[in-house]
């Protein structure tokens, strides 16, 4: 069974091939064969025999065929001044999207750039203030001394005011009282009236004891105490100069201290209020980051669907344009066969219609 089927396909082989070999426009038959596959060249031939079926003249058909061709080439030609708009107009839009990335690129940079020196700004305006501020506890630390210790020396000043007068008025009664003594007095006499006296009074007791004294020894006492009383007088007079001093020391350092802290304090001020301001600015500086990275990722994705339409644009005019030439081409291929072999294409058709 297999061997006869096998026979039958040779001998179908032999057939075709003695009938192409015995036919005078194989040629022209096997190019419009090739046409037949292409949709075009199919529909052209079945336009050709149906033309032919109702007997048209051959100049219609040859004027279908030109009128078909002269469409495609102004296809071709609309699709090309298509092609050099688009291309334009991807050339115009992509340049006018990288101009954009390439701002917003720029503008981060800057952004970025002043983000940091503003953040660095505020740190050392910031460790400024807080050395003025220790500046400021140094200073009110140094006035609460001096304040203190002014208290403290006025006070006793004040003490030495009140007893050191009295000092003076004690020398005065002893010495009136050694002036009014008889010098060389009796021991035991004496002796007995301390014993009276006792330590009640000890002006009296020293008055008593002073009696004793020889006149030379007692002019000395009296000397002494002479000496000592001008000396306390003259130590107060010194101390209440010296208290007047320091008052004034003690004013005119606080008030180097006020001017001290008042200049401190506009240092503060200042450090503070540019604080605020490079705080509005480092906002101001993040917001247009903010801005140019939202900026940068619209022209970005921008640029990406315009490149995408631009690769479509142009894959679809090459298709077409590939398509059309292809078109023209089996055309003018059919325009020739008709032109220069006339017979062979209308025995193919005529075997096509029947």
């Amino acid at each position: 069974m297999k061997f006869l089927i096998c026979l039958a396909l040779i001998a179908f082989t032999q057939a075709v091939v003695i009938k192409h070999a015995s036919n005078p426009h194989a040629a022209v038959f096997a190019q419009l064969e090739n046409l037949e596959d292409n949709p075009l060249g199919k529909k052209i031939l079945d336009t050709i025999a149906l033309q032919m079926k109702n007997q048209s003249p051959l100049s219609d058909i040859a004027k279908m065929l030109q009128d078909l061709r002269e469409n495609l080439v102004l296809q071709q030609q609309d699709a090309e001044l298509v092609h050099v708009a688009q291309e334009a107009d991807c050339e115009a839009e992509i340049y006018g999207y990288n101009r954009r990335i390439e701002f917003a690129s720029n503008e981060i940079t800057e952004a970025t750039m002043d983000i940091n020196k503003y953040t660095s700004d505020i740190e050392l305006l910031e460790q400024e203030i807080e050395n003025q501020v220790i500046q400021l506890n140094i200073l009110n630390q140094q006035e609460e001394q001096l304040r203190e210790q002014r208290a403290e020396d006025h006070a006793a000043y004040e003490e030495r005011e009140i007893q050191t007068p009295k000092v003076v008025e004690a020398l005065d009664v002893i010495a009136a009282k050694l002036s009014a003594i008889q010098p060389e007095a009796d021991a035991e006499v004496v002796l007995a009236e301390l014993e009276r006296v006792g330590g009640e009074n000890p002006i009296l007791a020293l008055v008593q004891l002073a009696s004793t004294f020889s006149a030379e020894k007692l002019q000395s006492v009296q000397a002494k105490i002479g000496e000592l009383r001008a000396s306390l007088e003259q130590a107060l007079i010194d101390d209440r100069e010296q208290e007047i001093q320091s008052q004034l020391n003690f004013e005119a350092q606080i008030y180097q201290i006020e001017e001290q802290r008042e200049a401190i304090q506009s240092a503060k001020a200042e450090a503070e209020t540019k604080v605020v301001q490079v705080e509005h600015m480092l906002a101001a500086a993040k917001k247009r980051k903010y801005d140019a990275g939202r900026e940068l990722e619209s022209a970005t994705n921008g640029k990406k669907m315009k490149e995408a339409q631009c690769d479509n644009w142009r894959s679809l005019y090459a298709r077409d344009t590939e398509q059309r030439s292809t078109e023209i081409s089996i055309i003018r291929q059919v325009e020739q066969i008709l032109a220069t072999k006339l017979e062979g294409a209308s025995s193919y058709i005529k075997g096509r219609i029947n």
